[in-house]
């Protein structure tokens, strides 16, 4: 099985191509893209979650998981697990078969 990996930096010179626009341009479009997607993410708190729609039928979900107590079964000990933000991937059905689509 032969697999392809597009690179972050691959993927701004195939967009900078396809547009017609500076590389430089495109790579600080993007990286300012990633930085809000991480900045929204990171803000999640308590009381709410987010879900970030990247593009067409495929989002991006944080949800805060709250601190709690967890005991560990070899020693008895109880130990606090801080909270923390679960990241989560989503793509819809609909895009999937658009994938999958022969034309």
């Amino acid at each position: 099985m032969n697999s392809n990996k597009i690179t972050k930096e691959n993927l701004i010179k195939i967009i900078a191509e396809t547009e017609r626009e500076n590389v430089n341009t495109v790579r600080s479009f993007y990286n300012t893209f990633e930085q809000t997607i991480k900045n929204l993410l990171s803000s999640v708190e308590h009381d709410n979650s987010i879900s970030i729609r990247l593009f067409e039928g495929i989002s991006l979900d944080g949800v805060y998981i709250p601190e709690k107590s967890k005991k560990n079964n070899l020693t008895g000990k109880v130990n606090v697990v801080s909270g923390k933000i679960k990241p989560k991937f989503n793509i819809t059905r609909s895009y999937c078969e658009k994938l999958n689509h022969k034309k």
